[in-house]
C-alpha cells in the first residue's frame, strides 16, 4: 500500500532530487530465490546443498522493495475528518489496528522462530538508529562519501546517490546539517518477514523523521550556489532494514523513504485483492 518515493528532501534547494522514483513489487521477487528452488528439486536434499542455497541467498541483492501492505497512519492534517468523514476515519483506523495487531504477532513468531541464534528486537533502539542513520547518509551523500553510503544504503538507494555525486560539477562542495528536530521521530510501523530458506529473513521499520534541515552547495571559488544555505523544515518517512542470514543479523540499513498511506491506496489494494 505504502510505496517508495524517491523524493527530494530539500525542495528547490537541489537541482536533482536527492531522490527518485523508483517502482518495486511489494511482493518479495520469486526470481531471486529460482537458485534455491533448483537446489531442492531433488526429493532429499543433503544438508550440502541447504548450505549452498543459503549461501546464494545472503550473496543476493537486498533490495526486496517495502513489505507487502505496510501501513504508514496518516497525520492529523491528512486524515479524514472525524466531523466530515466519520465513515472513512473508522474505516483507515480499523485497517490500521488490523494490521498493527497482525505485525506484532508475526514479530512475535519472527523471534520465537529464530531465538536459538540469540535473536533480540530492541524495539526502543528502533527511532533512534533510524535517526543516526539519516544523520549518517545525508552527511556522506554531501560529502561525498561513497564507500560510506555503501555499508548503510540498500542496493537502489545506493545506487541514486552515487549516480548523483558522480553527475556534480567538479569542484563544487556540499554541506548538509540539522539544525533542529522539530519532533520527536516516531516509529510508524515494524515489521518482519521471513524467506524461503532456514533461519532467514528481513525486518523493516518505518521512522517518521521531522526536521529543520540545511544543504548549502559551494562553487569550486568557494561562493554560495544561490537557492542553496536555506533552513527547511522537512517531514521524511524513512524506511530501515535488517537482513537475516543463518541466524545473524545484518546491521540495520537505509532502504529510502515511502509517504503516508490513503484510504485510496486501502480500498485499491483490497479491489486488486479481489481480482
Amino acid at each position: 500500500m505504502a510505496h517508495l518515493i524517491r523524493r527530494p528532501v530539500l525542495g528547490s534547494a537541489l537541482q536533482t532530487p536527492f531522490f527518485q522514483s523508483r517502482a518495486f513489487s511489494h511482493a518479495l521477487p520469486r526470481s531471486a530465490f529460482n537458485n534455491r528452488e533448483q537446489a531442492q528439486q531433488p526429493r532429499t536434499p543433503s544438508e550440502r546443498s541447504i548450505r549452498i542455497a543459503a549461501k546464494e541467498m545472503s550473496q543476493m541483492t537486498s533490495d526486496f522493495g517495502l513489505l507487502p501492505d505496510t501501513i504508514v497512519a496518516p497525520s492529523s492534517g491528512n486524515r479524514p475528518s472525524l466531523f466530515t468523514s466519520p465513515n472513512a476515519l473508522a474505516k483507515l483506523q480499523w485497517v490500521r489496528l488490523k494490521r498493527k495487531a497482525s505485525d506484532l504477532l508475526v514479530m512475535a513468531i519472527y523471534r520465537i522462530s529464530n531465538r536459538k541464534h540469540g535473536l533480540k528486537i530492541h524495539f526502543r533502539k528502533t527511532a533512534p538508529t533510524a535517526v543516526a542513520l539519516h544523520q549518517q547518509m545525508y552527511t556522506a551523500f554531501a560529502a561525498g562519501n561513497i564507500e560510506l553510503l555503501k555499508k548503510i544504503t540498500c542496493e537502489g538507494l545506493y545506487d541514486s546517490f552515487a549516480s548523483r555525486i558522480h553527475s556534480r560539477p567538479r569542484g563544487e562542495r556540499w554541506e548538509w546539517e540539522v539544525t533542529k528536530y522539530t519532533s520527536k521521530p516516531r516509529v510508524m510501523s515494524n515489521r518482519a518477514a521471513t524467506l524461503p530458506v532456514d533461519d532467514a529473513g528481513v525486518r523493516q521499520a518505518v521512522v517518521r523523521i521531522c526536521s529543520r534541515q540545511r544543504l548549502s552547495r559551494y562553487k569550486a571559488d568557494g561562493s554560495l550556489v544561490a537557492g542553496t544555505g536555506e533552513e527547511r523544515d522537512v517531514m521524511e518517512y524513512v524506511v530501515i532494514q535488517r537482513m537475516l542470514w543463518e541466524g545473524k543479523e545484518n546491521d540495520w540499513m537505509v532502504w529510502g523513504t515511502t509517504e503516508e498511506t490513503t484510504l485510496e491506496a486501502i480500498e485499491e489494494a483490497e479491489r486488486k485483492a479481489l481480482e
